[in-house]
């Protein structure tokens, strides 16, 4: 039985005199040099079939892909980058020397592939990317990346500061950048980026900041930036608002909608910290006690006078809750409601009117309905619109 150890050998001694580029005979050089690496590459796979055929132990096995992925980085972060150039608009020789290296190239991360799915439980994700992997990641990306950043130039600035963080992500790509990218890491930027194309593609791709942190939050953008970010964002909300209840409210929507979000299994930006999700849900926690205390020791008269207003004072009206919830979006985004702080609104609205059937405003039930409206409500409203143009038309007619 074969180990993979001898033909690893073989792969680094094959590699030890690649050709130079005034070299006149770097064709046939090159050329040995490919024939002799892709011999090895095959026996290193075929060696480590027979090894599970045979029934080699689960720590042999790892040792084995171990000891590969610590060479096999080390002689891709060796490899000359001139091999990986891209290919220019210029007609290329196929028997041209650097053809043969640029396609020993991909052999390489074959066998990186390899070694990753097939024994995915003993690679080490946590390990710096060999350098040719991350090349032709970069490669790969460019295009869509270029996209990307027209894109953003494009939409709204409310969530430019957020872009640029995204964004500065992908300079770990750069070739003259110190590789510090482990392989969990460039998994997420690679989803990242196919995430923003998918969303880029549709036909309305209107980027605002909620979705885009909502994508963050999906794909489990754990970095102490964005969680910095993240909780000065709620903070600075925070700050806008009146008093501790309406504070409160916020924190508890925001809670609610971070429980509700579907996360992708299995990805983050770091791999070995907690998800974002969780990490902000403790922070919300937090924060919900101080103003709880904060609450205790200060009683607002005005808040627990208006709360004691009679039933009688609400408005009646014949609008379910969702209705309801959809007027009062129709006429903020109409411009009609200026409030800037619709928590206020929010917490305004519940006190003040009754609704069809007596609904009860349980906790944040108007908010989920105001910010997602579904369609059988939006026809409703609009028959409610035609309904007030007729009868305005009716009413200057009878004066």
């Amino acid at each position: 039985m074969r180990t993979p150890l001898l033909p690893l050998q073989q792969l680094l001694d094959s590699l030890q005199h690649p050709p130079q580029t005034d070299d006149p005979d770097a064709y046939e050089i090159a050329s040995f040099m490919h024939r002799q690496s892709l011999a090895a590459i095959e026996d290193i796979t075929l060696a480590f079939e027979e090894c599970l055929a045979a029934g080699v132990s689960e720590p042999t096995i790892r040792k084995y892909v171990s000891i590969c992925q610590e060479k096999i980085t080390a002689l891709c972060n060796d490899v000359p980058f001139n091999w990986l150039e891209v290919e220019t608009a210029a007609p290329v020789e196929y028997d041209e020397w650097r053809y043969l290296c640029n396609d020993l190239c991909h052999q390489l991360e074959d066998l990186i592939l390899y070694l990753m799915f097939t024994y995915a439980k003993y690679y080490n994700k946590m390990a710096i990317t060999p350098n040719v992997y991350r090349e032709l990641m970069r490669q790969r990306i460019a295009p869509g990346l270029s996209v990307i950043r027209n894109w953003f130039s494009e939409t709204d600035e409310s969530c430019r500061e957020l872009q640029q963080m995204i964004l500065s992500l992908y300079d770990a790509f750069d070739p003259e950048t110190p590789n510090r990218m482990n392989h969990y890491q460039l998994d997420f930027l690679r989803e990242l980026q196919q995430a923003l194309l998918k969303y880029w593609a549709q036909e309305d791709n209107t980027l605002d900041h909620g979705s885009l942190q909502q994508l963050l939050f999906t794909l489990n953008y754990n970095s102490t930036d964005y969680y910095h970010y993240c909780t000065s964002y709620i903070s600075q909300q925070l700050m806008e608002l009146p008093d501790a209840h309406t504070q409160l409210d916020l924190l508890s929507f925001i809670h609610k909608t971070l429980c509700q979000l579907p996360v992708k299994t299995g990805l983050a930006y770091s791999h070995d910290a907690p998800s974002i999700i969780s990490l902000l849900k403790e922070w919300l926690q937090v924060e919900t006690r101080h103003l709880q205390i904060k609450l205790k020791r200060s009683s607002s008269g005005s808040v627990k006078k208006f709360k004691s207003l009679p039933e009688n004072f609400k408005l009646q009206t014949s609008l379910t809750l969702p209705e309801l919830a959809a007027l009062f979006r129709i006429l903020k985004e109409a411009g009609i409601v200026e409030n800037r702080n619709m928590q206020d609104v929010f917490r305004v609205i519940s006190l003040c009117f009754s609704i069809q059937k007596k609904e009860a405003f349980e906790g944040n039930l108007f908010q989920s309905h105001y910010y997602h409206i579904s369609p059988e409500t939006y026809k409703k409203m609009e028959d409610l619109a035609h309904s007030l143009v007729r009868k305005t038309f009716q009413l200057r007619k009878e004066q």
